[in-house]
């Protein structure tokens, strides 16, 4: 199981009804431009959106209610075998990451994408 939670786009962050704007999270979009790029990796991982309101039920469940934020790629330690992964955070047997360069670098180094220039 390799998962990638992402924001979906078009939310609201406001504290104050009278804000009717939508916002989009740039980390998760330049995720999602990755996978654009470089499409054979959506048959590779399992890609969920989540709502932007906190609590996201679906990333509690796996990786606890501290690590919630989004972009998060998120491994389960049956998967790791001998990859490099010493720049993941462990949660329970569940491994992860939420920096977009590293996810990218994951990417990278396991399914053969580009590298960030």
């Amino acid at each position: 199981m390799i998962k990638l939670f992402l924001l979906k786009p078009g939310f609201s962050d406001s504290k104050n009804d009278s804000d009717k704007k939508n916002y989009f999270c740039p980390h998760c979009a330049m995720i999602e431009g990755v996978i654009k790029y470089y499409p054979q990796l959506e048959k590779m991982i399992e890609i969920h959106y989540v709502d932007f309101k906190k609590p996201r039920q679906e990333i509690i469940e796996l990786i606890g209610d501290e690590n919630q934020s989004c972009p998060v790629l998120i491994i389960d330690s049956k998967q790791v075998n001998n990859k490099d992964i010493s720049y993941f955070n462990m949660y329970d047997d569940k491994f992860f990451v939420n920096s977009i360069e590293l996810i990218i670098r994951y990417f990278t180094e396991n399914f053969g994408i580009g590298n960030l220039h």
